[in-house]
């Protein structure tokens, strides 16, 4: 983990959000824009899950578009 202060700061403040399927997905969506694809937004709010609390909360990209996916239907309900 990096011991920066300022990484640490930001990384306790998403410790809460990250902890729920609703907060993992809005900051994987906070990060779309900035990333270069939808992978690297993915990867980049798993890695800090994983920093955070010391495992992934997905398997992998695959498993969360299908997470995703799923979330996404039942909010058009």
């Amino acid at each position: 983990m990096n011991s920066n202060p300022d990484n640490l700061i930001r990384l306790l403040s998403l410790a809460r959000k990250l902890s729920t399927r609703e907060g993992f997905v809005e900051e994987y969506f906070q990060r779309l824009p900035e990333s270069d694809s939808c992978g690297d937004a993915y990867w980049s709010v798993e890695d800090d899950h994983q920093t955070i609390f010391g495992r992934t909360r997905y398997n992998g990209h695959d498993t969360f578009k299908t997470i995703l996916s799923k979330w996404n239907r039942a909010r058009q309900r």
